[in-house]
C-alpha cells in the first residue's frame, strides 16, 4: 500500500482516481480517521511549477464556494510498505519518494467525462443548460480574478459528493494583468484548443477569448456526446465549414441530434474562428437557451458568484441515474 508522510499526519492513498501530466490523484484517508476520505495530488519535484500554481490559485478562490475546497498543502515523502516479510528491510519501507502534495475535498461521484462517454450520449437541453451553467459561473468568476483556466474539458469538471458541479484543475491556468488578456501558454487538450492558440501563440492571444471557445466545445459534448470537429484547423472538414461561417452545412451534419436553433446560435457565438465574434461570458448568461433551459436570472440571490452551485433535483437524478448505468458497466 501507498503512504504518504506529511510534517504532521500520515495517509493512507488506497486508490489511484485520476493521472495527468503534471500530478496523480489518489483516494486516501488520515491514518487517525479511516473513515475521512480526501483527494490527494502528488506531484514529483519536477513539477513543482504547476503545484505551485495549483496553490496560488487555490489561495485566490479561498473565499469562493464554486470550486474544490483546500484542506492543506506542502511537502512530504510517498513510499510503499510492503507486508510481505521477504521484503521487509529495517524500516519495513520498499521505496520512498520527495514529493509536493495538495489534499482536497473528495468528489465521490468522479467526472463528467464519465456520465458522457459510459452512455455514448449527451444530456437533453434542460439537464445540460444547469450543468453548463454552474460551469459558467466558475469560469466567470476566474476570469474576474484575472484567471484563464487553459484546459477547459468534462475531464476536469467533477460531480461533488452532493452532485453539484465543480470546475477543477489550474495546474495549466495563467494571470493576466488587470488591462491585458494576452497570454503565450500552447498547454490544453487539442480538440478543446482555440485556433489562435495554434496559429499565434508566438505572439500571444487572448487568453479569456481562447477559454470561451474551450467553453463552447465543452458544451457541445455536454449536449452532443460528441466532438463539434476533431481539431480546430482549415483540414479539418467540418471546422473548416466554422472557419467559412457556413453553418448551413455544417449543422446538416449533425442532422439526428435534434437540436434546437437556440443551441446552435449559442455554439455558433463559441467555437467562431475569430475570437472578437466570440460572446462575452454576461452574453452567454443572457442567450435564449441558457434562460429558456436552466431558468437563470441575473437578479435571482441563488445566482451570485459565491452563492451559485446547487443543481435542481432534476440534475440530480438524471446524474444518480447515469451514475447506477455507469456502475453496471464496471
Amino acid at each position: 500500500m501507498l503512504f504518504l508522510e506529511t510534517e504532521d499526519i500520515k495517509y493512507s492513498l488506497i486508490k489511484q482516481i485520476g493521472n495527468g501530466s503534471s500530478c496523480t490523484v489518489y483516494k486516501g484517508y488520515p491514518s487517525e480517521d479511516p473513515s475521512k476520505f480526501v483527494a490527494i495530488k502528488i506531484y514529483k519535484e519536477k513539477c513543482k511549477t504547476f503545484y505551485n500554481k495549483e496553490i496560488s490559485i487555490h489561495e485566490t478562490l479561498k473565499n469562493t464556494n464554486l470550486f474544490i475546497s483546500l484542506e492543506k498543502y506542502g511537502m512530504g515523502y510517498i513510499y510503499y510498505k510492503e507486508e510481505n516479510p521477504l521484503f521487509i528491510n529495517e524500516n519495513n519501507i520498499y521505496k520512498m519518494e520527495k514529493v509536493y502534495y495538495i489534499i482536497e475535498e473528495i468528489a465521490e461521484n468522479g467526472e463528467l467525462f464519465d456520465y458522457i462517454y459510459v452512455l455514448k450520449t449527451g444530456f437533453n437541453d434542460k439537464i445540460c443548460a444547469k450543468i453548463f451553467l454552474n460551469i459558467v459561473k466558475s469560469l466567470q468568476l476566474l476570469h474576474k480574478k484575472r484567471i484563464i483556466h487553459c484546459d477547459i474539458k468534462p475531464e476536469n469538471v467533477l460531480i461533488g459528493n452532493d452532485f453539484n458541479i465543480r470546475l477543477i484543475d489550474f495546474g495549466y491556468s495563467e494571470y493576466v494583468s488587470k488591462n491585458n488578456n494576452i497570454i503565450h501558454s500552447t498547454s490544453g487538450s487539442d480538440t478543446y484548443c482555440s485556433p489562435e492558440i495554434r496559429r499565434s501563440y508566438m505572439e500571444g492571444y487572448d487568453g479569456i477569448k481562447s477559454d470561451i471557445f474551450s467553453l463552447g466545445v465543452l458544451l457541445f459534448v455536454i449536449r452532443v456526446g460528441k466532438f463539434p470537429f476533431k481539431y480546430s484547423i482549415y483540414n479539418d472538414k467540418r471546422y473548416r465549414l466554422i472557419m467559412e461561417k457556413d453553418y448551413e452545412s455544417y449543422w446538416n451534419g449533425f442532422k439526428k441530434e435534434n437540436l434546437s436553433e437556440e443551441f446552435k446560435d449559442l455554439i455558433n457565438h463559441l467555437i467562431c474562428y475569430d475570437p472578437d465574434d466570440r460572446f462575452s461570458l454576461d452574453e452567454v448568461l443572457r442567450h435564449p437557451w441558457i434562460i429558456k433551459n436552466s431558468n437563470y436570472s441575473e437578479n435571482n440571490e441563488n445566482n451570485k458568484d459565491n452563492n451559485y452551485h446547487r443543481v435542481d433535483e432534476d440534475v440530480i437524478n438524471e446524474l444518480k441515474y447515469r451514475k447506477n448505468y455507469m456502475n453496471t458497466k464496471s
